[in-house]
């Protein structure tokens, strides 16, 4: 309520009983409503009866009932999920109770009423949602209550609700509702925004004759869960997180703290309490959710930044580590401080624009795999060492270049090559699937001719190689980026963490695997009886439409 739904509620025809009218109603509800509280169901109720009752017209003070007297309130409490006032009749000098809340405790509280069950499912199927109204009865000296009805309400689904939660489904992230309502009231607002009808009952998770392993299993399967009181949303944080589940939670009220606390990303919504906002780690400043969407998108391009800058900062370390240790020590050649120098500050400097770059926003969460990162780093840096070899040994015993064209020559190669591989490690995938920003292109491409123009004509480096050896060198180093492109694609597709148990086993990742896929098979059997049961509703839908 007030995060998927407008929270905008408006009376419609209530449902009455033991010969009670629409004013009686009204009016009882009204005397049981909290007065000054923000909410929007209480807010819902002050507003119709003062606009349809006579007696709430024209009243010298506000918060009185002329007739009336309210000698004691008890207000809304998310565990009994009702308010009860205690009310003096002037005229009569009667006193008696009223109380106010959710549907099936109303019920409960008086007794059991099977017509007034069927009216709340009735009421749930049109998308209204249901208040229940109950007062002692006249002239019983105990609590003993009788049904008034239950009003009906509108609150219509938020016009982004169904487009938020479609588009968090499609970047991996399932989305599961966790209402105080009725369940058949969550499984209508459930369809309305596009959601599975699987909603449990919150008598699922506190049911003692289950494991917390079956549990969890009806948390991970379920699109939502009803009738539930801000301890089931704690529950069902702690239940998936143990399942190795990262875990977003949405809360408003006081009572939301400890799951906004426990989750991995509490998000605190428009309106909500300080407690909910100083436990939430994310406080959204607009009504609805679809802050949360940027939130994502903004995260995994933060996440592509980090990993794009990584892998290249490691692979050229790597690169630069491996052949210079090695050709000092076998060949004992060195290059000029201040052309080692260049390398630094111009990479560095090109570098530093991955921050404005065009990130490829995943599909799917993404997480560290610091072992894919650093195994793909030292093969793209040993690839690239082999090059560096390849052109050093070429230049020097097969053109027969002279000492200072030799270390030109090498310092372009080596500004260039692993300076092009950016290109490819600022994705996942292949480099041509997203292109880099215009201020990103510039930058490195702009460090490249700069490179170049210095070595082709001499300047800094000493003797220049002119421009069939600057352009060689470039091209090769374009040439080769590319190549490594295809190797960096084909071991992110290849790995996998069944990959690194095989490549790398050891006991706690081999029966890790073992778990994972006796779970996979368990889980497969359940989407199974799931998908049996939707197209069972779905044919119940049918039919009922066709009778009707």
């Amino acid at each position: 309520t007030g995060t998927l739904t407008l929270n905008e509620l408006t009376f419609d025809e209530p449902y009455l009983t033991n010969n009670y009218g629409s004013g009686d109603i009204l009016l009882y509800s009204y005397l049981a409503a909290e007065p000054g509280a923000n909410d929007p169901i209480e807010f819902a109720v002050r507003t119709a009866a003062e606009e349809q009752l006579d007696i709430l017209k024209n009243r010298v003070h506000k918060h009185e009932v002329p007739g009336f007297k309210v000698t004691s309130f008890l207000p809304f409490n998310p565990t009994t999920k009702m308010t009860q006032a205690t009310v003096m009749n002037l005229t009569t000098r009667e006193s008696f109770k009223v109380a106010k809340g959710a549907p099936q405790v109303i019920i409960r509280l008086v007794g059991g009423d099977d017509d007034a069950a069927r009216a709340v499912n009735s009421l749930a199927k049109r998308g209204l949602r249901a208040l229940g109204v109950a007062r002692t009865k006249p002239g019983s000296s105990s609590e003993e209550y009788e049904l008034v009805g239950m009003i009906s309400l509108i609150d219509p689904p938020r016009p982004d609700s169904a487009e938020t939660i479609r588009r968090c489904n499609e970047m991996g992230v399932d989305v599961k509702m966790i209402t105080g309502d009725q369940q058949i009231i969550a499984k209508e607002v459930a369809h309305r925004l596009g959601m599975g009808r699987v909603i449990l009952d919150a008598g699922h998770l506190v049911d003692s004759d289950k494991s917390d392993d079956e549990i969890t299993e009806h948390c991970i399967r379920a699109d939502g869960f009803a009738q539930v009181i801000p301890e089931h949303k704690y529950r069902v944080v702690e239940l998936l997180q143990n399942r190795g589940i990262l875990v977003g939670m949405t809360g408003d009220g006081v009572n939301d703290a400890p799951a906004l606390k426990k989750a991995n990303v509490g998000i605190a919504v428009h309106g909500c309490t300080d407690a909910a906002r100083s436990a939430a780690d994310i406080v959204l400043l607009a009504p609805g959710l679809s802050t949360i969407v940027d939130g994502l998108m903004t995260s995994r391009a933060i996440f592509q930044r980090m990993r794009s800058y990584a892998l290249y900062r490691i692979t050229s370390t790597v690169h630069f580590l491996m052949f210079f240790f090695c050709i000092t020590i076998a060949e004992g050649w060195t290059m000029k401080p201040i052309l080692l120098i260049l390398i630094c500050i111009l990479n560095d400097a090109a570098t530093l624009v991955i921050s404005v770059d065009n990130a490829k926003i995943s599909a799917l969460p993404d997480k560290w795999r610091i072992g894919q990162l650093i195994f793909l780093s030292v093969i793209l840096g040993a690839l690239l060492t082999g090059l560096s070899f390849a052109h050093f040994f070429i230049a020097r015993d097969v053109f027969n270049v002279s000492k200072e064209q030799l270390e030109a020559i090498m310092y372009l190669h080596i500004s260039s090559a692993p300076h092009f591989v950016i290109f490819s490690t600022r994705l996942s995938g292949y480099f041509w699937e997203n292109m880099p920003s215009p201020i990103f292109f510039i930058a490195v491409m702009g460090t490249q001719v700069f490179a170049m123009l210095i070595c082709v004509f001499g300047v800094i480096v000493g003797e220049p190689i002119g421009w069939g050896w600057g352009l060689a060198v470039i091209g090769i180093s374009l040439i080769y980026f590319v190549l490594l492109d295809f190797v960096k694609v084909f071991i992110f597709n290849n790995w996998s963490f069944e990959f690194t148990a095989r490549a790398w086993p050891t006991k706690s990742r081999r029966s890790i695997l073992a778990a994972r896929k006796v779970r996979v098979i368990q889980q497969q059997h359940v989407w199974t009886s799931i998908d049996k049961v939707r197209q069972v509703g779905l044919q119940i839908k049918a039919l009922e439409a066709l009778k009707a």
